[in-house]
């Protein structure tokens, strides 16, 4: 949930723009994120390693709380942590993607909820701050509006975001809906921040998934048990609100917007009407564009968290490592804007082993895969997805004036486990070549021509191989 930046200002452009504009031409090194998790910047090593693995923007979290503990004007904020902090990302050259999350006490009710956007003075404290660290941190060009922010339980277990309240939808007592109050704020940080750094932008934020009992939609996995804790009307009502409220000349609430995705959830989301030739990561998108199109707005997406445990009886290392592969290789298929990997770290005290490393910070299988993964898809230009049930699902990439494809077998062996490190039945895949070079997830490759030994169909200028669960990189005719 965190952040860093870059040595080349032209390069930094470039790469920024491209992430928040359409995604168009070659993939930017930004789509390709890791969480921070408190761990990450805080020590160079860990930096040089998310550096090697090919990541091109870290996400980290800034407290309002710690830079503006009383209500102060800038000259007089603490600027001690945020300047350590993101002097550490710029020196190891990686971009911040910031989650603004922790109000202080005098500014709102709770540390993970909305101001009081009925009051102008509170508006103008908030335009003020946002403003300020746009400007002082002109790096950062993604500023995010807390994290998860339809939670509904308050301050209670939250994970950096509170508006989702589901019995009042009114957490402050201000007469202001919480979903409006989070749209006013993102309104006000936009103007603010866009003031301060025409090339910044201001997201919004949702889990989306998890959702508590009181709000829960048919059919939905685990039927919504009590330690759920998102609200499942939240954002519609969100998009409602900004569809009934323009802004003036039409300007836009928020540049981007943000969910996580666990694949947990993946085959609800494809059950869904929305969700149809989509897969995971892909449906669940097209589920909040449904919504968007609903209401009349459109926002570019992407993802602020994903990620799946390591654990031998949940998925196994090789199952992460499948999972990297699959959701940011679907999430270009689906035109989202980037991918963020939760997390750098296991944590065994609290059984995470989400982590790219370990806890003694030794790389994971799954390290290897995402760095192979950006290797392979570095100037690569996404042009065609194949997606064939029981068949195979395939993304076609122009790189270099060659074609690749990254495939794997659609033909899911049926498990109660993350779908994306389900077994898969092999399935063949046939592409118009005269050779072939095959990279599986781990970097290892073989070549081979046109009816060699290898190539399955007999026919001159078509190869047949066939491609199982383990994601691969086909080069045409290297």
């Amino acid at each position: 949930m965190k952040s860093g930046l870059i040595a080349s200002a032209l390069l930094l452009l470039l790469l920024l723009s491209a992430m928040s504009a359409r995604a168009e031409g070659p993939i930017p090194a930004t789509f390709f994120g890791i969480d921070d998790g408190g761990h990450l910047v805080k020590n160079p090593n860990n930096l040089a390693l998310v550096k090697t693995m090919g990541a091109g923007y870290a996400r980290l979290a800034m407290y309002w709380k710690w830079v503006e503990p009383v209500n102060t004007t800038p000259e007089n904020y603490n600027w001690a942590y945020p300047d350590y902090y993101l002097q550490r990302a710029r020196d190891a050259g990686i971009i911040p993607l910031i989650f603004i999350t922790e109000n202080p006490a005098w500014a709102a009710t709770t540390t993970c909820g909305p101001i009081d956007t009925s009051s102008e003075m509170m508006r103008a404290e908030f335009s003020e701050f946002m403003g300020a660290m746009a400007a002082r941190y002109p790096e950062v060009r993604i500023w995010i509006l807390y994290n998860e922010s339809d939670h509904s339980f308050g301050e209670y277990s939250n994970t950096g975001g509170c508006f989702g309240d589901h019995v009042t939808e009114d957490l402050n007592l201000n007469s202001v809906p919480d979903y409006a109050d989070y749209a006013e704020m993102g309104a006000l940080a936009r103007s603010a921040v866009r003031s301060a750094n025409p090339n910044a932008s201001v997201a919004f934020a949702v889990a989306f998934d998890d959702f508590d009992k009181a709000t829960c939609p048919a059919d939905y996995p685990g039927a919504c048990p009590p330690a759920s804790h998102f609200n499942y009307y939240f954002l519609p009502k969100l998009f409602e609100y900004i569809a009934a409220h323009p802004r003036p000349n039409g300007e836009p609430y928020a540049d981007l917007f943000a969910y996580t995705y666990y694949d947990i959830y993946g085959p609800y989301w494809e059950r869904q009407s929305s969700g149809a030739r989509w897969y995971g990561i892909q449906a669940k998108a097209a589920a909040i564009r449904q919504r968007m199109t609903a209401a009349g707005i459109s926002i570019p997406l992407f993802v602020t968290e994903t990620g799946e445990g390591s654990e031998p009886e949940w998925i196994g290392l090789d199952g992460q490592s499948q999972c990297v592969v699959r959701n940011f290789v679907r999430a270009i298929g689906a035109d989202l804007r980037a991918v963020t990997w939760w997390t750098f770290l296991d944590l065994p005290n609290l059984s995470w082993y989400f982590g790219v490393v370990d806890a003694t910070y030794t790389p994971k299988p799954s390290y290897q895969a995402y760095q192979v993964m950006t290797e392979q898809l570095r100037d690569a230009t996404f042009i065609t997805r194949r997606a064939k049930p029981k068949l195979v699902e395939a993304y076609g990439f122009e790189q270099n004036g060659k074609s690749k494809w990254v495939t794997w077998s659609a033909d899911l062996v049926p498990n109660d486990k993350a779908q994306c490190a389900a077994p898969r039945n092999p399935q063949a895949l046939t592409l118009k070549a005269k050779r072939l070079r095959v990279t599986d997830m781990y970097g290892s490759s073989y070549q081979f021509r046109d009816n060699g030994k290898q190539d399955l169909d007999p026919r001159k200028g078509k190869m047949r191989l066939l491609v199982d669960g383990m994601p691969r990189y086909i080069l045409v005719n290297p």
